[in-house]
């Protein structure tokens, strides 16, 4: 066994648990959406024409298409999101407060970065992209 690896491993896990419960925190009191929602607006307003098929969304979420149709329903019901049969697309709404989203999400980033030594922000970059590929988050 390699305990480096795993240790490793395991404290991204425990970075993104923590990342996603400050985001949510401070997405849902200021925005009224929650992390995985920002996810899906985000997902949505990257892709071409802002839609996608509903299946394409369960990799951004990290769950069974199941549960994206779940994770939909509010968004729809709140105007963020269309659902016209086996896509997914934004709504002006939803375009609307992505934005305002977006800026709280960056800026609570920032903060937690900030005083992060020289390089450290390239090698993390680095290990995102190896353990997810293609992953929207760490693709710019």
């Amino acid at each position: 066994m390699n305990a480096q690896a795993l240790d490793l491993c395991l404290g991204a896990s425990l970075a993104h648990a923590r990342l996603q419960r400050l985001l949510d925190d401070a997405l849902g009191t200021l925005h009224g959406i929650g992390y995985a929602d920002f996810i899906v607006l985000r997902t949505l307003a990257q892709a071409e024409g802002g839609r996608l098929p509903t299946a394409a969304l369960a990799g951004p979420l990290g769950v069974p298409v199941s549960a994206v149709v779940r994770r939909l329903i509010p968004l729809e019901k709140t105007g963020h999101i269309a659902r016209p049969p086996g896509s997914v697309a934004l709504r002006p709404a939803g375009h609307a407060v992505l934005g305002e989203a977006s800026a709280t999400a960056g800026a609570l980033c920032a903060g937690l970065l900030q005083g992060l030594p020289a390089g450290a922000a390239d090698a993390a970059t680095a290990l995102l992209n190896h353990l997810a590929p293609g992953g929207a988050a760490v693709a710019r």
